[in-house]
């Protein structure tokens, strides 16, 4: 919260109109605490679109410093955590998840604040920010192919997926990264390196290369779209990192 990023520079460009803007804003901590005057104290249009200037600027310049940093709002009815901290992995990512403590009534005002600073790094670390349907595709699917072998497909909360197709005597196998576009799942398979040459060359698994392939997922089932015909059907709704 109190980490000032090495090349953030103060603006003295700018000439708020609020008085309560005459000062340095060079932490998460001290943009939040503004960001929360900002309706009270009835900021201009003018002075609202530099304070998500400089949310945007803050989240670029921590980015360039190596720390990976995603907000969310904690609290509620149940209550905020011990631990405001954590590491979450997405995309085989190390990320810090750093949590808003929120009563009941007052979450609404950190969320354009969470949704500036998480939509920045989400593009500088390249990963898709999660919508409405991510969480629905989180979980395991199985099924069979059209010779009859079973299949099964781990969807992680990580955005890592794995794949298995099971032919008796052995299995085919890859494994990488996941997104969805609203209902669509999209899987690209990880690029294979000389350990795992060898690896698989002393087992009775071979490789399979997913390259965009693409699924639509209805009423708990996978439908595959690139002209296949797997299908899987949701056995365990939820797999954790």
């Amino acid at each position: 919260m109190n980490y000032i990023p090495k090349n953030l520079n103060s603006d003295s460009i700018y000439k708020p109109d609020s008085r309560l803007l005459k000062t340095d804003f060079n932490t998460i901590g001290s943009l939040k605490g503004y960001n929360l005057l900002k309706d009270n104290f009835q900021f201009s249009d003018k002075d609202r679109k530099w304070l998500e200037e400089r949310i945007d600027q803050i989240a670029t310049e921590l980015f360039n410093d190596g720390k990976r940093i995603l907000i969310s709002a904690v609290g509620g009815y149940s209550g905020c955590p011990d631990k405001m901290i954590d590491i979450i992995k997405l995309n085989n990512i190390d990320i810090t998840n750093l949590k808003f403590c929120h009563s009941c009534t007052d979450s609404y005002r950190d969320e354009n604040f969470i949704k500036v600073f998480n939509n920045k790094m989400y593009s500088l670390m390249e990963i898709q920010p999660p919508n409405i349907k991510t969480e629905s595709f989180y979980g395991e699917f199985e099924g069979r192919d059209k010779d009859k072998f079973e299949m099964k497909l781990v969807l992680k909360d990580d955005r890592t997926f794995k794949f298995w197709l099971n032919k008796g005597h052995g299995s085919d196998f890859t494994e990488g990264l996941w997104k969805n576009k609203s209902d669509k799942l999209i899987l690209n398979s990880r690029a294979l390196n000389k350990t795992d040459s060898i690896s698989f060359a002393l087992s009775s698994a071979r490789w399979i290369e997913f390259n965009v392939l693409e699924f639509r997922l209805k009423k708990e089932k996978l439908i595959e779209l690139n002209n296949g015909k797997r299908k899987l059907k949701k056995t365990i709704k939820k797999n954790v990192g």
